[in-house]
């Protein structure tokens, strides 16, 4: 019982330790705004960004694309717009890793699209699953299954620790994910490659 007791401290210790560091490097970062870590309460808070999520914005583009085109997809312009929302997302998350953080649940729905003087822009949001890319606790399967790179997952049922893998490799495979599931308005296959069958520039593919 005494050395459970231990464990556990120390693993609420290094828990606690996480969170402060990726609140700090996130405060940095302009990523959080405010935040409380105490034994009665934790919070943060974010600037709140409107518009629509990213994957509504899919669903509204394939929509709205010319029927008659061959290969299916986005027209020209579409394809601009959905590319430059990704091009913004890898530039955030390129931000996110050399302030040293992780932020391990890049999808659709934790991307913003904002409307700033015409032109729209992509936010990436929701901290919840932050983690410091140097950080001691053991990998965890948390993220969302169609973006989350399968080798996480087999490496957190080895229990491997967060600081023995490229962290930031895993936000740019969710990226990747986000970016086939722009184009082809579906999920990419979970454990297989995807193939690409929609309109998309070849360097693209």
């Amino acid at each position: 019982f005494f050395s459970s007791r231990r464990r556990h401290t120390r693993l609420q210790g290094d828990w606690s330790s996480d969170v402060c560091s990726s609140d700090l490097a996130a405060r940095k970062l302009g990523l959080v705004l405010d935040h409380e870590l105490s034994p009665a309460k934790f919070y943060y808070v974010m600037r709140y960004v409107p518009g629509q999520t990213l994957n509504v914005v899919i669903q509204q583009m394939h929509a709205q694309s010319d029927p008659s085109l061959r290969p299916p997809g986005l027209d020209n312009h579409q394809l601009q717009a959905a590319l430059s929302y990704i091009s913004e997302l890898v530039r955030t998350l390129d931000s996110y890793h050399r302030g040293g953080l992780w932020h391990k649940d890049v999808k659709p729905e934790n991307i913003i699209v904002e409307h700033v003087g015409g032109h729209p822009r992509a936010h990436l949001v929701d901290f919840g699953l932050v983690t410091p890319l140097r950080s001691a606790m053991t990998l965890t399967t948390h993220g969302t299954e169609y973006f989350r790179d399968p080798e996480l997952v087999r490496m957190a049922l080895r229990g491997v620790k967060v600081h023995q893998v490229d962290g930031a490799k895993f936000d740019v495979y969710a990226a990747g994910a986000v970016l086939y599931a722009t184009i082809e308005n579906s999920f990419p296959a979970h454990g297989v490659l995807s193939q690409v069958s929609r309109r998309c520039p070849e360097a693209v593919k």
